[in-house]
């Protein structure tokens, strides 16, 4: 797909207010446990996560004026991130995501307020879709809606950018349904997957090996499947290939998904195949995990190299 020179990132920006409980969790009970306050968000973690990595990125989203929307600005530009395409909101606040972690860093419960997304409308991202420069990337998340997603697709098609789609939840999902005949790169997990392509979430689903090869074969060519512990799958015309996740001591797994693909386009970016990109994929997930934040600030281009030639394990 690459190399691409700039990256261009439609979607959410929020600040996340993440507790964790330091035992055994005991639902429908207070329980002790931490509390941290970090920028988030897909859209954003991505874009910082791929400016750390050294690429020029815009972000194109939207903020409340408030002390939250300071909190994104500030982080996005402490890693290099291009928020011109930001937009204020003089009514609606700052996204926020307020989730809850066991003691073992796996997610118990997490609650998303986006509905400043709905104010990224097809008028509010025209001026950023104008002129896109040569060897650009564009990539939408699921926090837009619907018909803003459609209108993001048809000017990539018309100005012939390759796009790429994130997934956010499996709620989200299935806004991308519609796009996956025009998208070049869909990254997802088990769940989104099978929610995009119209599965009961509460019955057996395929594997992510059976999502991959359907989606890849028949509507999106390029696709990075994960599943939880489980191997990552990727998908390029209808041939799999499994992999299996890089060892990492878990603080918690908030910003792992959005490390994976930040680091799969960080490798498509400097040209590699997506095999080899999804390397970089699971070693950008792996130093994120790890991480208290979603987006570690020693995330580097040597770091994720370092990861890999390690086998994936810490040093």
């Amino acid at each position: 797909m690459g190399p691409f020179e700039t990256i261009t990132i439609f979607g959410g920006a929020t600040v996340d207010r993440i507790a964790a409980t330091v035992g055994s969790t005991l639902l429908g009970s207070s329980n002790p446990g931490t509390a941290h306050v970090h920028p988030g968000g897909v859209g954003l973690n991505v874009a910082r996560g791929l400016a750390r990595l050294g690429h020029r990125v815009r972000l194109v989203g939207r903020i409340g004026r408030d002390a939250d929307g300071d909190i994104v600005m500030a982080a996005a530009r402490d890693a290099g991130v291009d928020m011109s395409g930001v937009s204020v909101s003089e009514t609606a606040p700052t996204a926020s995501y307020h989730a809850a972690f066991d003691h073992q860093g796996s997610l118990v419960i997490g609650i998303a307020d986006m509905a400043i997304c709905d104010e990224i409308t097809p008028t509010e991202v025209t001026a950023a879709i104008a002129d896109p420069p040569r060897r650009s990337l564009w990539l939408v998340d699921a926090n837009l809606s619907a018909a803003t997603l459609d209108f993001i697709a048809g000017a990539a098609a018309e100005a012939v950018v390759p796009l790429a789609a994130l997934t956010v939840s499996p709620a989200k999902a299935i806004r991308l349904s519609p796009l996956l005949d025009r998208l070049r790169l869909f990254i997802a997990n088990r769940r989104e997957a099978a929610a995009v392509l119209g599965y009961d979430l509460d019955a057996p689903m395929p594997t992510a090996t059976d999502l991959a090869r359907m989606i890849s074969e028949a509507r999106t060519p390029n696709v990075v499947i994960s599943d939880g512990r489980g191997p990552l799958v990727v998908g390029v015309h209808g041939k799999v290939r499994a992999l299996a996740p890089f060892k990492a001591q878990v603080k918690t797994v908030n910003g792992g998904g959005d490390g994976l693909a930040a680091g799969t386009i960080h490798g498509l970016a400097l040209g590699r195949d997506l095999l080899d990109a999804a390397l970089s994929g699971l070693a950008t997930a792996a130093i994120a995990i790890e991480s208290e934040g979603t987006v570690s600030a020693d995330l580097s281009p040597e770091l994720v190299a370092a990861r890999i030639a390690s086998g994936g394990v810490t040093r």
